[in-house]
């Protein structure tokens, strides 16, 4: 039998004050004084790690818009009540089990994760490999598939899982980073049991430009040279995530009152998956695990809504800063690179956020084809330079003198332009 979570956490602060004591001023109390410090920083506005405009952005994001109640259907569709009806039979899930059980899982967890893990370090530029703009760009276009299609988010990482392990093993041409990504996602579609899209489908939808059979035999030779086995979903950080957001719930029944509802009002696991599948259309996010990731994620998404509701000095405060200090522990996590993850995490986030307060410059170009051109019709022959109308006093006597029956057509004067396409009806 396991001791409750608290008292893990107030042992794991007991044993970090202590080594504190000893080695007179370890890493781990430095961890901890940089951990609240960032936290300050962040929330007052000083540039550190925890973001300002991150903290702003979830604010908004828990403001009521009232403008927008008449662009909101009444309903939800009925692919949105079957969203939500799966959301929440995994959180009933992952609510039934208990925090031994969610521990034995981590172990589970840590023992496989360096297998779907690796450490991407691509190019900024080059014409011969995969640059991290690359990488990243077929990242958002598999979020956008796995948002069309309604599928659960644990799609885009297994796919992204393939797709990083695939570049870091193989020397893939720019040329076919495309269809290699939308094969990875076919391919992580096929692996978790889901029910399968039409290669057809996703080669329309996603405009890789490849044929259907391409796409086939490119999920063939990933799934080959990966060694990827039906029906076993990958070890992402999504998967830790889910448990992290298990046991801190536990946490908040524990200390029980107000802060049990506050976790439950505002702390959403469809919310941090969201943020999750940001950070992971960064490449930047791979050099840190996915243990690592899912941890500093849920630390700042609770730092901000705890520090909004709660002054520093304030008990449970004090609970869920120990308890982050003894997951660390748990999970083997050195200082310095808990620290490192909380600065990528927030900038990610940050630069994010900030892009919806910059207007859109770039302009819209449409793209045709020959045939396509051929057949339009021509309006650059349209827009024609008119004379400048003088005004003076001969025009205003000249026009008062020409009588309505000596107007002239203006179709006999002017050479309006004709369309050179042939209607369909005198073509016969």
């Amino acid at each position: 039998m396991m001791p409750s979570t608290s008292a893990m956490a107030a042992a794991a602060a007991a044993e970090s004050a202590n080594t504190a004591a000893n080695d007179g001023g370890s890493h781990t109390a430095e961890m901890r004084t940089e951990w609240m410090r960032m936290s300050d920083e962040g929330r007052y506005g000083t540039p550190g790690a925890a973001g300002l405009d991150y903290q702003k952005f979830e604010l908004e994001q828990q403001t009521p818009n009232a403008n927008n109640h008449m662009d909101q259907t009444m309903e939800p569709s009925l692919t949105d009540n079957e969203k939500n009806e799966k959301n929440n039979n995994l959180e009933d899930e992952l609510i039934s089990l208990t925090s031994e059980e969610l521990y034995n899982t981590l172990k589970e967890y840590d023992a496989l994760q360096d297998k779907y893990h690796t450490v991407l370090l691509l190019p900024k530029e080059s014409r011969r490999e995969v640059t991290a703009g690359g990488r990243d760009g077929s990242a958002y276009v598999l979020r956008c598939l796995k948002i069309w299609y309604e599928l659960p988010s644990d799609v885009l990482f297994s796919a992204m899982s393939l797709v990083d392990r695939f570049l870091d093993r193989m020397a893939v041409k720019p040329k076919h980073m495309a269809c290699m990504s939308v094969a990875s996602f076919h391919l992580a579609i096929k692996q978790l049991n889901l029910k399968p899209i039409p290669a057809e489908d996703l080669v329309t939808i996603s405009q890789c430009g490849c044929t259907a059979g391409d796409l086939e035999r490119m999920a063939g030779v990933i799934g080959n040279k990966l060694g990827v086995q039906m029906g076993h979903a990958p070890i992402t950080s999504v998967s830790y995530l889910r448990i992290y957001y298990a046991l801190f719930r536990n946490l908040a029944k524990e200390i029980g009152g107000q802060f049990f509802e506050f976790y439950q009002q505002l702390i959403k696991l469809e919310e941090l998956e969201n943020r999750l599948e940001i950070l992971l259309c960064d490449v930047k996010t791979t050099v840190i695990t996915p243990s690592t990731l899912a941890l500093v994620l849920i630390c700042l998404h609770l730092d901000f809504h705890i520090k909004e509701s709660y002054t520093r000095g304030s008990p449970e405060l004090k609970h869920v800063f120990e308890y982050i200090l003894f997951l660390q522990q748990y999970m083997r996590i050195p200082d310095r690179v808990f620290t490192c993850g909380f600065s990528i995490v927030s900038g990610i986030l940050s630069h994010y956020n900030g892009q919806n307060k910059q207007p859109y410059k770039q302009r819209l170009v449409w793209r045709l084809s020959s045939r396509t051109l051929r057949v339009l019709r021509p309006t650059n022959r349209f827009s024609t330079d008119l004379p400048t109308i003088d005004e003076g006093i001969s025009n205003v006597i000249d026009d008062g003198c020409r009588s309505r029956t000596e107007s002239v057509s203006s179709e006999e004067e002017e050479d309006w332009p004709t369309s050179p396409i042939i209607p369909i009806f005198e073509q016969c």
